[in-house]
């Protein structure tokens, strides 16, 4: 099944006759983290020794091979060792922007490195560091690289904003800075960098160094540059700026704000320049804190920008920090979102409007690595879109259209399937076939009236129509009391419990079959209140957004499924004190015996298990009081049977160490486990408190005083020796009077 659903292809913009495709296909960032995007997807790299809180940059020559990277102070090179004088630059790693890569447009040897200024040069009264540069010839360090100027200075002082986009002539690259309210646009050319920069006064007045941080981005066809304003000072608050920019003289104009509702800290547009997506947080300007973070939509193809925000997505406040988070596209097209976690979060088709954009939350794996707030910025004309895609479907004929104002001389397609028998195409708006699903390497290359050759990499995924069952049935527990067929569903149980056999499924919810149909007013998944017992509600099921299935899902509420507190549970622990350590496991043991061949899982509060959330599936600790309880789930074959409560009986292991006796040849004792105790089993197979012996050697019993509260001890029982008594002296009339004995035994005189 299809819609009308237009898929922008992931391109690599070049210079046909100067740079090639694949400059930014390594990544590094974070915390020694990186990605490699040469295959088209991103995979971990672990070899990188970058260690930082925000900026950091890489390149890679026109093959994809990492040449070097930075966090703005030390360089290295591809071999992970610093360069040559290449430390000590005037970046930082705490800086939003700290660095940003621009190769010389005619020497494929010769690159820049600029570095922007930082808010922590001005602490203490400080000046700043400004927006300097040095250069990079990799021609030397037989191809390692060395620096070879360094630090040139082109502003005193700046923010810790800066972008790169090639001139419209392909006669170089515009490096646009920031300080206050102006704007400096160096053209970095053949002749190297021009110390005279096109200036723009525009914008609001930045005037406190607190507020230099933040981001600013070309859009990949330079025509439009957008800033996060992130504004710490003397409140948190923020701004999300667009501007125009002319590419032919570097002049920025029309100024439009976005929106002040955020602390707005990083912007990125998509491939083909026609979506901007900015990271804020909120502010409780009660108390002068930031909230949660969130990831916002505009389409720069309306009338009104600012009235077409989208929500895109909400994190939740777990941050210490006030910044939301570094986007940044890649050569697959999609973007990425960095905070701190072990994965970045993923907008998978970004020139797409609202929902359509397919945003994963945490979804490309660092290999044990962690992002912080940073990604490595490039020069956006790397990632330049003209080109729009239908079809990606396995089987479906797949239709390309180019989507430009510019006039095309001529046009070569190479579609990357050489089984397919019909590779290649000079038609302006061709059709192909993809042998099967995966993900196809395309070339194509473009001869412009008006400006350079380009050519154009992209990477093209096929996927499969999901496989799944047209309709199921999701059942939920009844426990407000009225059996009226209405409760609240977690509908994510669907993806969770249902499975689809594809964990890179997404799933969204509709109350209609036209809105899965269209993909617009999704329901929320968790806390759904269902509007009579068995409503059909749909499912959009896709891994790849165009090639989706719509299932009827039907929401059924068994009646009768509230069993209040179900019973009491002995707890054994080895020490009862004011905090409690349980045993997860003793509570479901207890439970599933009550339940046999059913599922049941256990959770703190009743919300929980009514929505099937945070299961405890680990030892917890709880406060020793009167009165403990904790919830359960009872499911069969994904039906809620039951939802009830239990409440634990902490109770002390007994504690008992183990004994030697010695009794004599001939005689019988008695061995005694002490009273108190709910059974007891010797060694000998009795169950009394106590039994009589009359051999030596050892005994252990086991003590319970309750559902698993056992302990066992031992007994080691000898026997004395036979003896003779010799002498007996008393000594008496002494300060201190004594006896002694002398017996004889088989090891002779003991005294």
């Amino acid at each position: 099944m299809k819609t009308d659903l237009k898929i922008a292809l992931v391109l690599l913009l070049c210079s046909w006759s100067l740079h090639a495709q694949l400059e930014s296909a390594h990544w590094y960032f974070g915390v020694n983290a990186g990605l490699n995007f040469n295959q088209g997807v991103p995979l971990p790299l672990l070899d990188g020794v970058l260690n930082t809180i925000e900026g950091c940059e890489a390149i890679s020559d026109a093959q994809g091979n990492l040449l070097f990277y930075t966090d703005g102070t030390t360089v290295w090179n591809r071999n992970h060792l610093p360069m040559p004088n290449g430390e000590d630059l005037l970046g930082s790693f705490s800086s939003a922007q700290s660095a940003l890569i621009v190769p010389k447009i005619d020497d494929p040897n010769i690159y820049y490195v600029f570095t922007s200024d930082v808010v922590q040069a001005y602490f203490g009264g400080g000046s700043g560091n400004g927006l300097n540069y040095s250069v990079v010839d990799m021609s030397l360090e037989f191809g390692l690289g060395d620096v070879t100027t360094k630090n040139v200075n082109l502003l005193p002082q700046s923010s810790e904003k800066m972008t790169a986009v090639s001139a419209f002539d392909g006669s170089g690259y515009w490096l646009i800075a920031h300080h206050i309210d102006q704007f400096f646009a160096f053209k970095v050319d053949a002749s190297g960098v021009n110390l005279n920069p096109t200036v723009s006064t525009i914008g609001p007045a930045i005037t406190d160094f607190n507020n230099k941080r933040g981001n600013i981005k070309s859009s990949p066809d330079g025509t439009k540059i957008a800033v996060a304003y992130t504004i710490f000072e003397p409140q948190y608050s923020g701004l999300a700026y667009l501007f125009d920019f002319d590419t032919n003289t570097g002049q920025l104009t029309n100024e439009q704000l976005l929106s002040d509702a955020y602390v707005f800290y990083s912007v990125e547009f998509s491939a083909d320049s026609s979506k901007l997506y900015a990271s804020g947080k909120g502010v409780d300007s009660s108390v002068n804190a930031t909230t949660n973070i969130v990831l916002l939509q505009y389409d720069l193809e309306s009338a009104s920008i600012p009235a077409t925000e989208y929500l895109v997505h909400t994190y939740p406040n777990v941050s210490i920090s006030d910044l939301s988070g570094t986007l940044q596209i890649g050569i697959d097209r999609k973007i990425y979102h960095a905070v701190p976690n072990s994965k970045l979060s993923v907008i998978r088709l970004p020139n797409e409007s609202g929902l359509n954009c397919d945003f994963r939350e945490f979804e490309t794996d660092l290999g044990g690595r962690s992002a912080r707030f940073g990604l490595p910025p490039f020069v956006q004309s790397f990632f330049e879109s003209i080109i729009r895609v239908e079809n990606l479907c396995v089987d479906s004929i797949t239709e390309f259209y180019i989507e430009t104002d510019e006039t095309i001389n001529a046009i070569s397609w190479n579609f990357g399937d050489p089984l397919s028998g019909n590779n290649s195409s000079t038609a302006l708006n061709p059709t192909h076939v993809f042998t099967g699903p995966g993900i196809y390497t395309l070339t194509i290359d473009v001869d412009f009236a008006n400006r350079p050759p380009k050519t154009f990499i992209e990477f093209v995924e096929i996927s499969e129509i999901p496989m799944v069952p047209p309709t199921i049935t999701l059942s939920q527990c009844d426990i407000d009391g009225n059996d009226d067929g209405i409760s609240v569903f977690n509908l994510n149980q669907i993806t969770e419990e249902f499975g689809f056999g594809n964990g890179d499924l997404v799933v969204n919810y509709f109350l209609t079959f036209n809105d899965a149909q269209s993909n617009l007013n999704p329901i929320e998944p968790i806390g759904y209140q269902n509007l009579i017992n068995d409503q059909v509600i749909y499912a959009r099921v896709f891994e790849n957004a165009e090639c989706y299935v719509i299932i009827a899902v039907i929401l059924n509420v068994n009646a009768a499924s509230d069993l209040g507190i179900h019973d009491t549970i002995d707890i054994c622990v080895e020490d009862i004190s004011e905090t409690v350590l349980i045993g997860h496991e003793q509570v479901h043991e207890a439970l599933e015996a009550d339940f046999p061949g059913s599922e049941v899982e256990i959770y703190y509060n009743i919300n929980d298990a009514h929505l099937d959330l945070n299961s405890i599936q680990e030892d917890f600790i709880i406060e020793n009081t009167d009165a403990i309880a904790l919830y359960f789930r009872v499911e069969n074959s994904n039906y809620c049977d039951y939802i009830g409560s239990v409440l634990l009986n902490v109770l002390a292991a007994p504690v008992a160490e183990d004994q030697t006796i010695v009794f004599c040849h001939g005689t019988e004792i008695i061995l005694d486990a002490g009273s108190g105790y709910h059974h007891y089993l010797w060694s000998t197979g009795a169950t009394t408190q106590s039994i009589t012996i009359e051999v030596p050697g050892t005994y252990w019993v086991e003590i319970s005083n309750g559902l698993g509260c056992t302990s066992s001890f031992e007994f080691e029982v000898s026997e004395s020796l036979d003896f003779e008594i010799t002498e007996i002296e008393i000594r008496d009339f002494q300060v201190q009077n004594s006896v002694y004995i002398q017996i004889d035994n088989t090891d002779g005189l003991v005294e």
